[in-house]
């Protein structure tokens, strides 16, 4: 990959129904006087040029932040490779960042060090210490396999990703990768 004529695009993972959290919509939770989100487009931004939002409710408050906001195909919150599948094929770029709306704390240079790994694959996960992340680099080219998992009832994310064979990129600052899962760990 030619990193210096390379542009990214993002896709922001906010669709998820809130279980933990009481039902709430993670992504517009308050963290630090700003949303979790906000926190998440404020690192991804210089980055990329483009941002696409997942989000199945609340839409006009995530259309509010200024990017597009694409929800999943069906209703029925199949997590996050639904999101991915119904929003990848409108990004620009053929290289997307994937990254939850709960990650407040991303390195501000997250495609760099993923796009590092991308030799041989179409596909590059962020790990710490033994355990991926579900932040991810990944080309277009591999919608089709998104689709074909979903069609299969397939919904687990890390699975596919391992089924990729993908690239690694190890990161030591665990709490870069911190998710907001619960109302606890707020």
């Amino acid at each position: 990959m030619d990193k210096s004529k390379t542009k990214f695009s993002c896709i922001i993972l906010a669709g998820g129904e809130g279980k933990r959290v009481g039902g709430r919509d993670k992504g517009l939770i308050d963290f630090k006087s700003k949303t979790l989100i906000q926190h998440v487009i404020d690192t991804v931004e210089p980055q990329t040029n483009e941002i696409i939002i997942s989000a199945n409710r609340n839409r006009e408050k995530y259309e509010a932040f200024g990017y597009r906001v694409i929800a999943d195909a069906n209703e029925q919150f199949q997590g996050p490779l639904a999101g991915i599948a119904a929003a990848l094929p409108f990004c620009k770029n053929d290289w997307v960042l994937v990254a939850p709306c709960d990650m407040p704390f991303l390195p501000s240079d997250i495609i760099e060090k993923l796009s590092a790994q991308i030799i041989h694959s179409n596909l590059c996960i962020a790990k710490v210490n033994s355990r991926l992340q579900l932040v991810l680099l990944v080309n277009k080219t591999l919608l089709p396999s998104i689709i074909q998992v979903l069609q299969d009832d397939q919904r687990r994310l890390m699975q596919w990703v391992e089924s990729q064979n993908p690239a690694i990129q190890s990161f030591s600052e665990h709490q870069n990768f911190k998710n907001f899962n619960t109302t606890e760990n707020l």
